[in-house]
């Protein structure tokens, strides 16, 4: 059953070999990599998207960018801290859903990606996923989420300045 050299086995059964497992509605490659995840992520939010265009009568973009965010927009943020991509295309694809929803709103196919998303009273994405990212190290960090000692893979110290830095008292380094 095993077809390398190294077989694992679970009650002296062999396990066979995947290239993906998904948990939690994440999607993990066998070298680790989130590229899956994000490339069903980013056709599920695209569906939704173009439902959503061709679904309403109403072509307000008040109505659309409301739709938007309660629909498709948690598609593209759900677990977020989890597989948040550091690579710029992954990143790139991720914005390409918001990018096109907001090109197809009433009055903004000529106008740039930036004043498009100013106009909605949206953020890229990016900066969005930055944020829950910092707040999930916070929440880490200040003992608001239970991880258990055996799989804490970085020690973090808050340690207290002398000076207010950006408006916190706390810095965050590796033990």
């Amino acid at each position: 059953m095993c077809d390398t050299s190294v077989c694992y086995l679970l009650n002296n059964v062999p396990l066979s070999r995947v290239t993906s497992c998904t948990d939690s509605g994440v999607c993990v490659g066998s070298v680790l990599s989130f590229s899956e995840h994000i490339n069903n992520v980013v056709t599920k939010a695209k569906q939704r998207s173009n439902l959503l265009l061709r679904s309403f009568l109403s072509k307000d973009r008040t109505l659309l960018t409301k739709a938007f965010t309660v629909y498709v927009r948690p598609v593209l943020e759900y677990c977020s801290p989890v597989w948040s991509p550091c690579h710029i295309g992954n990143i790139n694809k991720l914005e390409s859903i918001q990018r096109m929803f907001t090109k197809r709103l009433t009055g903004m196919r000529g106008s740039s990606h930036e004043s498009r998303l100013k106009a909605v009273g949206l953020e890229r994405l990016e900066l969005r996923r930055l944020r829950m990212d910092l707040i999930t190290c916070y929440n880490v960090v200040h003992g608001r989420v239970s991880i258990p000692r055996s799989i804490h893979c970085l020690n973090f110290v808050c340690i207290v300045a002398l000076t207010v830095i950006r408006l916190n008292y706390f810095i965050l380094i590796l033990e």
